[in-house]
Order: C-alpha cells, then sequence, then structure tokens
C-alpha cells in the first residue's frame, strides 16, 4: 500500500533515529522566525530586486516572488503546526551564503549584505530580547558551494550557521531549528555535471561537521537545536518518489538546464498541466508540492515525543 507522505515522514524519523528533548510542543511555539537562502524566500529577493531593477526576480511562471510555483516549506510549515505567519518574521533571501554575503550582490547593492549571518546580524541589533517560546529556523550554506569561483571550506560554512546559532542563543531564542544540506550533486541542473561529485563531497564533509558541532553547542548553550535531516529525506524521495506522490523526481518541470532566466523560460506542455507531479520545479528548487513534503516532515519532527528524557545527543544516518 502506498505510505501517505506524513506516514513516510514519520517513517524517517524513527529509521533516521532524531535524538532530542523537546522543551516545547510544536503546539507551543508562538512565533517563527527564518532565516535562509532560496528554499525558504517567500518572496524577499524578489522585492529587493523589483525596487532596484523595476523588474522582479524570479519572474513568471514563478509564483508570487518564489523560487518555485507556490508556497515555500515554512509557510507550509507554520500551517502545520498551528502558527499564524503574519507578523511577517522571514528575512531568508534568495542567493544567501551562511555569512554575511549573497552570491548576487552586482548589479543589485540591496542584495549586498543579505547572507544568513546578515539576516540574523539584523534582526538581534533590532531586538535585543527575543520570545523565547518562538521556533527560530536557520538553514542555509548551499550558495557556498554553488558559487565555485568563491567557494569556502566547509568547514568555514559550519562556522557561519554556529555563529548564527549562538547570536539568536545569547538575544533569548531556545528552540532553534537547523537544517543540513542535501546532495547538491544530485540536483537536475547538476547531477550530470563534472562537478557533481565535487559537490557532493562538499555537502558530505559539511553535514558530517555540522551534526557534531551542534552536539557540543547543544551542550555549551543549553538550548534546543532541533536538527532536520533534509538530505536523507532528499534521498528517500528521489529512490521513493511515488510513495510521496511524485511520477518524476529526477526531472525539473521547466527543463533541467533552467534556473531563472530573463526573459522567463515557458513550462513545457507536462508542466503545465501537471506541475506538481515534479519533485523540482527548476534545476535546484522543489515545485510547491515538494516544499509541502519538506514542511510535513519538518513538522513530524516538531511533533515526535522524545526517544529518551536523558538522551541528548544528536544522531544522523550515514547512508
Amino acid at each position: 500500500m502506498q505510505k501517505t507522505i506524513l506516514t513516510a515522514a514519520i517513517s524517517l524519523v524513527s529509521l533516521f533515529s532524531f535524538m532530542f528533548t523537546l522543551k516545547a510542543n510544536a503546539a507551543d511555539f508562538e512565533q517563527i522566525y527564518v532565516f535562509g537562502d532560496s528554499f525558504s524566500d517567500d518572496g524577499n529577493f524578489y522585492k529587493i530586486t523589483k525596487d532596484e531593477l523595476v523588474i522582479g526576480i524570479p519572474p513568471h511562471p514563478y509564483k508570487d516572488g518564489r523560487f518555485s510555483n507556490g508556497s515555500v516549506w515554512v509557510e507550509y510549515l507554520a500551517q502545520d503546526i498551528g502558527l499564524n505567519p503574519s507578523p511577517r518574521t522571514n528575512f531568508a533571501v534568495g542567493g544567501a551564503k551562511s555569512g554575511l554575503y549573497n552570491v548576487n550582490i552586482p548589479p543589485i547593492p540591496g542584495l549586498y549584505l543579505t547572507g544568513v549571518l546578515s539576516q540574523i546580524n539584523k534582526f538581534t541589533t533590532v531586538n535585543k530580547s527575543v520570545n523565547p517560546n518562538a521556533l527560530y529556523i536557520v538553514w542555509g550554506g548551499a550558495n557556498d558551494f554553488f558559487d565555485l569561483e568563491h567557494a569556502i571550506n566547509p568547514s568555514q560554512s559550519v562556522t557561519n550557521i554556529l555563529i548564527g546559532i549562538r547570536t539568536l542563543a545569547a538575544v533569548g531564542a531556545k528552540n532553534i531549528l537547523v537544517a543540513n544540506l542535501f546532495n547538491l550533486g544530485n540536483l537536475p541542473g547538476t547531477r550530470n555535471s563534472p562537478i557533481s561529485k565535487q559537490l557532493n563531497d562538499s555537502v558530505n564533509e559539511y553535514n558530517v561537521e555540522l551534526i557534531r558541532r551542534l552536539n557540543s553547542l547543544r551542550q555549551q548553550l543549553n538550548i534546543n537545536i532541533i536538527f532536520l535531516d533534509v538530505n536523507s529525506l532528499f534521498q528517500d524521495i528521489l529512490a521513493n518518489s511515488r510513495q510521496y506522490g511524485f511520477t518524476n523526481a529526477t526531472d525539473s518541470c521547466l527543463g533541467n538546464s533552467v534556473l531563472i532566466t530573463l526573459p522567463p523560460s515557458n513550462p513545457s506542455l507536462e508542466c503545465k498541466t501537471n506541475q506538481n507531479n515534479f519533485f523540482f520545479w527548476d534545476s535546484i528548487h522543489p515545485t510547491t508540492a515538494g516544499h509541502k513534503v519538506i514542511a510535513d516532515y519538518a513538522a513530524s519532527v516538531l511533533k515526535a515525543q522524545p526517544l529518551s528524557n536523558s538522551f541528548n545527543k544528536l544522531e544522523i544516518s550515514k547512508k
């Protein structure tokens, strides 16, 4: 019998042994704050580019300024755990690196300081004391490796994410969800590329170091760090796509070589009529149906009961 998306997500929680102790149930979170890149951006990049270039990016057929054909995962997650997504608390910007900068700096000055660390620094500069009952999401780093001309060491990317977590904790954040990176060399636009292995090697190094240092940081700060193993989820979707409702989890709806173009690309007939049968919208980003899977999985992790009240070590599957 075909598994539902939620059942598959819950199965992953058990299969990959995520060990953590929740200090608050998902229903107890009062707000949600998001720091990240295009996978979490709900329109910030579009607004910046429209203000400075007149034409907002990404254009149609991208939807409402998202890097997808609809809502992104953090919007669905807010609904899944009963949070009102307003007032606006999403600071993610497309192209954000893990540090201070954006990969798309020229010719758009407004993007200059929009990296994940810059987002967090801006937020904590304005908010010297934050809601301890809110959920803070930090997911970034992919653009550190896509930008091959200026790629940084995976260890530095991890350091940037940890600095961000420390900065949030310093102003009172108690519940921080941190996602790892999925294999960037397995995307529609990269899997047949000569850099595919290099990207996956960098991601593997990043993910291993991230989980190791998160364990140490959690004990140092005595906060609730909730780990989201997006990489294992993506691997499962690619291997068992129909169990998640996708007939195609390897190709892009818009075409494997297409990211964002001006003038915009026109979807194929199959894409126009069956967009959400695809897991990938363009060569990098999921469709809104793909984002919904990520959100349901994240909600299942948040709602899961702790496996042990005394065992607080985070673990990642080594596939």
